[in-house]
């Protein structure tokens, strides 16, 4: 009796994983064919360390560059890049292995590699000296940044930004928790399920009817992006590591705004008040009921923060 449901037990299980195999393979979405849905009249494209790099620069002023987070693109930015382009000029950018951008020719996502890679973006674009905001990994890669060319970044942005001990946190999310382990992390970069997409996606709202129509196909179309998933393995093993990282952060000497919704549930709210904590120049704005992405589920009320910060 038992030996029949264990049986039957097996083969259901073995004909669901069947079934996500076959609805889930995807081997990699052609960029010119997603260049024609998800450029924008400002896009534009420069050659970066062999990569054709997806930006879009718009409005006038003091320049500033919005950071994405893993799994996402510039178009996270949208709402800001609107509204902070009446006072600045506004850069945003699909970077190595995200988006439009692609993968990086010699599989390098080490933070040094980052790093050269704004030096180069910033002294293409002409940029002297700049304001930097960044979301999840955009925040590590800007608080990063404003220690590697302090010079150049006048203030800073983190909003639910990685780096305080970020062993775990990235595990949170099952899909990020798939691709970055050791034997899952190759299936993943073939078989992208999009009902673990959409679960994803509603793990980074607080409230899931802010979700806007298209937005899930929009991260699903560019996470699939030919050799994407591959790059966005490696980025979250870059990150994913022990090393604690609070010395560093203590050297951040820009005056820097911390946003941060009281829902996250890949980055926990206590690392918001670790960074207010460790860099002396700060401040912390707490949104009640809003998850990982503020700018995407609050873009108004975040916006207004920002621009006030950054007006000062």
């Amino acid at each position: 009796m038992w030996k029949k449901i264990l049986t039957y037990g097996f083969l259901i299980i073995l004909l669901m994983l069947v079934i996500i195999g076959i609805t889930g393979y995807e081997k990699g979405q052609n960029v010119e064919n997603l260049k024609k849905k998800y450029t924008y009249p400002e896009s534009a494209f420069v050659e970066i360390e062999g990569m054709n790099v997806h930006y879009r620069k718009t409005g006038q002023g003091i320049p500033l560059i919005l950071l994405h987070g893993v799994a996402s693109s510039l178009h996270t930015w949208n709402d800001w890049q609107k509204e902070l382009s009446k006072d600045f000029t506004v850069y945003t950018l699909d970077e190595p292995s995200f988006g439009l951008t692609g993968p990086h020719p010699k599989d390098d996502y080490s933070l040094d590699m980052y790093m050269r890679f704004l030096d180069a973006f910033i002294e293409k674009m002409g940029i002297d000296s700049c304001y930097m905001g960044g979301n999840s990994f955009g925040g590590f890669l800007t608080w990063n940044y404003a220690l590697h060319n302090p010079q150049v970044v006048q203030k800073a942005i983190l909003s639910d930004a990685a780096g305080i001990s970020t062993a775990g946190h990235f595990q949170r999310t099952l899909g990020f928790a798939l691709a970055a382990g050791r034997f899952t992390k190759n299936i993943t970069h073939r078989i992208t399920p999009r009902f673990l997409v959409n679960f994803s996606v509603k793990q980074v709202y607080g409230d899931n009817s802010k979700i806007k129509d298209g937005q899930t196909q929009l991260y699903y179309d560019l996470l699939t992006r030919d050799g994407n998933r591959e790059g966005f393995s490696e980025v979250l093993n870059m990150i994913v590591n022990d090393k604690n990282n609070e010395k560093d952060i203590k050297q951040v000497s820009q005056p820097t705004l911390i946003i941060w919704g009281d829902k996250d549930r890949i980055i926990p709210l206590e690392d918001a008040t670790t960074f207010h904590e460790l860099i002396p120049n700060s401040e912390l704005i707490i949104y009640e009921g809003v998850g990982h992405i503020p700018m995407e589920e609050i873009p108004k009320k975040s916006v207004q923060d920002a621009k006030a910060f950054l007006l000062k």
